[in-house]
């Protein structure tokens, strides 16, 4: 096996730093698991420690960006984009008739004019790749979107805080100003170091968590979470990542009326409803229920711990609910302490 080094995430709410923490709590309940099924995949950080562990994995994400970074971090087991691949993204062809939707639609928004740009040119090389390198250049494509955000998030029309930085603690100019060449070789340079064969066969699915019934010997869960106030849904926060990777249907789906102009591709009501959240879990469980059952939460979550603790022992003769550590990410540092929790059934 391969030494556990794990790709850097830039997602709201990534277990990146509690990962080692839930496995140990995983194997402190000495039941054996073979197979992984990962409902609300995101970063891929738990499946792709599940790989790193030799477990056949099965990453999910309602959202189409995640499945093509799960497909480029979890089910291949190579990167075959070469570096004359990534020069040649940024390159319009003379035969080639190019659309430019991103620079028609959201100037002064997220990046700049160039920018847009490159960026319409990127998505639409990708399409004439060999299919089995654009999950690899899609994942350079997102990665380097994400990183040149202010707080890596697309839910605010604020292209200003990057152009007008002046110094703080929300961000990095340095990082904001790489162009975009300079990072996909960076990114294809990480894939390279990332991806491999962990002789399981491991696959990445695009369903709503509870349209994914493929079943696991354990199923982990990661649902969003809700604060008492100022709720932004994970699409509002990743919209604009959802559109590239849907790049055909950008015109007809871009909401006018929102100063960011969001993308309403694959928006759903699943998890996404602090009056149904609790439905919505059940059904899962339910439906995971000969499974072993992980769930990351929050302790300032609604619904709290103890519902989903009470929730869950319905469905499982033992149930753990685990205080992992104080945590804090990066939009949400100030305020009352905030507990990560892994509650198990088993």
């Amino acid at each position: 096996m391969p030494k556990i080094n794990l790709p850097v995430t830039r997602y709201y709410g990534s277990k990146r730093k509690l990962v080692d923490l839930i496995w140990s709590e995983l194997e402190n309940i000495n039941v054996e698991f073979n197979s992984v099924l990962d409902v609300f995949g995101g970063s891929g950080i738990f499946s792709y420690y599940s790989k790193l562990r030799g477990k056949s994995v099965i990453y999910n994400d309602i959202f189409l960006f995640n499945q093509i970074i799960g497909e480029a971090l979890i089910q291949n087991n190579s990167n075959e984009l070469s570096e004359e691949d990534v020069h040649n993204l940024l390159i319009r062809e003379p035969n080639r008739i190019y659309q430019n939707y991103i620079a028609e639609n959201f100037h002064d928004i997220y990046f700049t004019d160039e920018e847009n740009y490159q960026i319409d040119t990127v998505i639409q090389n990708i399409g004439f790749l060999p299919i089995e390198r654009r999950a690899s250049a899609y994942y350079l494509l997102f990665q380097s979107c994400l990183i040149k955000r202010p707080y890596n998030l697309f839910h605010r029309k604020n292209l200003n805080l990057r152009t007008n930085f002046n110094g703080g603690g929300f961000g990095n100019k340095v990082t904001w100003e790489r162009p975009f060449k300079e990072l996909f070789l960076k990114f294809n340079s990480e894939l390279n170091k990332y991806v491999f064969d962990n002789g399981q066969n491991n696959i990445s699915l695009n369903h709503s968590a509870l349209q994914c019934n493929l079943q696991a010997d354990l199923v982990y869960i990661d649902p969003p979470y809700f604060r008492s106030v100022n709720h932004v849904p994970y699409h509002s926060k990743y919209h604009f990542l959802e559109g590239l990777a849907n790049y055909n249907l950008i015109p007809e789906n871009i909401d006018h009326t929102k100063l960011h102009r969001e993308i309403n591709l694959n928006k759903s009501n699943e998890f996404e409803n602090k009056n149904t959240f609790l439905n919505d879990l059940e059904e899962l469980i339910e439906m995971h229920q000969n499974s072993i059952i992980a769930i990351s939460y929050r302790s300032n979550g609604v619904p709290t711990i103890a519902e989903i603790e009470s929730l869950l022992n319905q469905y499982k003769n033992n149930v753990r609910a685990i205080n992992l550590k104080k945590y804090s990410y990066a939009l949400n540092s100030k305020g009352s302490e905030n507990y990560e929790f892994l509650i198990l059934g088993f």
